[in-house]
């Protein structure tokens, strides 16, 4: 990637973003605003999507401000290990060319944020670049194969495999071992099972989360309805503008919630019935992306029901 030119660069569109053949895309720079770099995630059936990007222009309307946005992909689907076009053939040479970009940029602060694979590098990258924050839903936290099976962590043994037996120049095979320096790591991870009938009693983002958080300077973020699509969960509940505002920007907004369903007041009326506590039923009906006011509502009258 070409670093000089990058303050002259054209605003990116959703056409751009979405037919675009490139690894790494820049959209228009502001200096000495924020810069948030995205990771794509995982897809085998199709060449990976940039991620976030509307997200991101949905949080500059609501915040009134400029957002740099780098939005980067791994084709490869190497969890951001093998070749990046334009920015490295391995870990160390797309740091490096991320650096020169940021400097480039001169943004007030950097954000790394991404999902799944997107959210390895999201660690990754953004402990390696000191970035001020970064924003990471369901990370794995290390990608090494014996390990994996101590934790009974087989869903991306394949990918570790590969790792292993052609392993890139450069390398970082568990993230809990990488300086924290004074980035500050959200970590934000479901914690129901994936499967109907698995056996672990938590989703494993659970574990992955709290090695992460060991080091310190982290935040968890649990969702106990959410497996491991947890980006999909707080859209689906309707929570994942109010956070990415209060996460990147430091706006709060209203979260939008849901109005509570016939089929929920009849749970929140049997739960009353049974001498349920008040509170624990407002929590739970917000966990599943109900709005406080809405909840406290519903409980107050009882589920509605006689």
């Amino acid at each position: 990637m070409t670093i000089s030119p990058v303050t002259d660069l054209p605003p990116l569109d959703n056409r751009r973003v979405h037919t675009s053949t490139e690894d790494v895309l820049v959209d228009r720079v502001v200096p000495g605003e924020i810069l948030v770099i995205a990771f794509g995630f995982v897809s085998w059936e199709t060449r990976p999507n940039f991620d976030f990007y509307g997200r991101l222009k949905k949080l500059e309307q609501t915040s009134g401000r400029h957002i740099n946005k780098v939005l980067v992909r791994d084709s490869g689907n190497a969890w951001y290990h093998r070749n990046i076009e334009g920015l490295g053939a391995h870990p160390d040479q797309t740091a490096a060319s991320l650096r020169a970009l940021i400097a480039a940029i001169a943004p007030a602060k950097v954000i790394t944020i991404g999902q799944s694979m997107g959210a390895y590098a999201a660690v990754m990258y953004g402990l390696l670049l000191k970035a001020d924050s970064v924003i990471a839903f369901g990370p794995l936290s290390f990608l090494d194969a014996a390990q994996a099976l101590l934790y009974h962590e087989r869903r991306w043994l394949a990918v570790m495999r590969d790792l292993a037996r052609d392993p890139p120049a450069s390398g970082y095979y568990d993230l809990a071992l990488l300086p924290r320096g004074n980035t500050a790591l959200h970590i934000l991870f479901g914690t129901r099972p994936d499967s109907a009938n698995a056996t672990e009693s938590v989703n494993l983002d659970a574990m992955h989360a709290h090695r992460l958080a060991a080091l310190g300077n982290c935040t968890l973020y649990p969702y106990p309805y959410s497996g491991h699509a947890v980006v999909q969960h707080l859209i689906d509940t309707k929570r994942i503008n109010a956070l990415l505002a209060r996460l990147i920007a430091g706006v709060e907004i209203e979260e939008q919630g849901m109005e509570v369903s016939p089929e929920w007041l009849g749970w929140v009326a049997e739960n009353l019935r049974l001498g349920g506590d008040p509170h624990e039923l407002v929590a739970i009906l917000q966990q599943h992306g109900f709005s406080y006011d809405s909840s406290a509502a519903a409980v107050a009258r009882g589920g509605g029901q006689t």
